[in-house]
């Protein structure tokens, strides 16, 4: 039993640390335009999945609102694409380093 213990707390120990790997990313997102945005899709810069920011929850010209990344991942720089009601979107060539920046200005 004894073994078996030690065993589970082991495990347990070794894989902290992968857990604790991924990070959750914060940043204000102002919207200086005179459109709404209606979605944010950030993916990480080397590859994988995109997700969705706003979750159906427009953001509209003048205002700002802060939103998180938990996307599982330890990553810090993304791709933004930004779709505006009239579908029109922004795709942004830069990658932005959410772990050096707390904001992010979509501007006209």
């Amino acid at each position: 039993m004894r073994a078996v213990t030690s065993l589970l707390a082991l495990s347990m120990f070794v894989a902290a640390p992968f857990a604790a790997s991924a990070e959750t990313l914060s940043f204000t997102l102002e919207n200086k335009t005179p459109n709404m945005v209606v979605q944010v899709h950030v993916s990480p810069a080397d590859g994988g999945r995109s997700i969705e920011l706003l979750r159906k929850k427009g953001l509209y010209g003048g205002k700002s609102r802060q939103l998180t990344i938990d996307d599982g991942t330890d990553a810090c720089v993304y791709r933004i694409r930004i779709v505006f009601e009239d579908d029109s979107f922004y795709d942004l060539r830069d990658k932005v380093d959410f772990c050096e920046t707390g904001s992010y200005t979509i501007e006209d």
